[in-house]
């Protein structure tokens, strides 16, 4: 059934702001409460987000492949919600067209893309230690998690450096995601964007939306 312009937000949508968030508890409640309302935002639409959560076998396969754990948060979002097209979306735990795998699998051409540079053999060390998990926007351009430290890395193929690291954690880029959720379903991106300026400063956000 959809909502009548007149019930807009959803009930039960989140403000468009940083929620406080004690323990990771009240961080899955708060993203369960934002995927809901770009659910209702998308209902009835062919890309209308749909949850589905993957079991402890599949996180086990995975992680016995890539020879590394998940960060625990990732591990957690997909146990409970699973690869969701938001505003980004989340590589798939199992086997497909976009999966979560090591960045040189994701994206074998990043060996061209610095060959002849002079910082070609960091770049590629630190490119060997990363795994892509999240696909910005389908155009090549994706987050990936560090294999030890669990700090999450931009892999950008088109401008400026091809590895920038953008959070000390995965759940402050999920953390980030929503906000951008929230952007749409309130209809105000500006405000969104002025709310991850706030927390991570105006050259990351301008390297990530532009």
């Amino acid at each position: 059934m959809s909502i009548a312009v007149d019930q807009w937000p959803p009930e039960g949508c989140p403000p468009l702001a940083w929620p406080h968030l004690p323990d990771e508890a009240a961080r899955i409640e708060w993203y369960g409460a934002v995927i809901q309302a770009y659910q209702a935002l998308w209902e009835g639409h062919v890309h209308q987000p749909q949850i589905s959560p993957v079991d402890d076998v599949a996180l086990d396969k995975l992680e016995q492949h890539l020879g590394c754990r998940l960060p625990s948060a990732l591990r957690q979002y997909h146990s409970v919600f699973g690869a969701l097209s938001l505003r980004e979306k989340l590589c798939s735990v199992k086997e497909s067209s976009c999966q979560i795998q090591p960045l040189l699998d994701a994206f074998p051409g990043i060996v061209d893309l610095v060959e002849g540079k002079d910082d070609e053999d960091q770049v590629l060390a630190l490119a060997d230690m990363l795994v892509a998990f999240g696909d910005y926007l389908g155009n090549g351009n994706m987050f990936c998690f560090h294999k030890e430290s669990g700090e999450v890395y931009y892999f950008d193929h088109d401008d400026g450096p091809p590895l920038t690291r953008f959070f000390c954690r995965v759940e402050q880029y999920l953390d980030a995601l929503m906000i951008l959720n929230l952007a749409e379903v309130h209809d105000a991106d500006d405000e969104g964007e002025a709310l991850l300026v706030q927390r991570f400063g105006k050259p990351l956000v301008r390297q990530w939306m532009y």
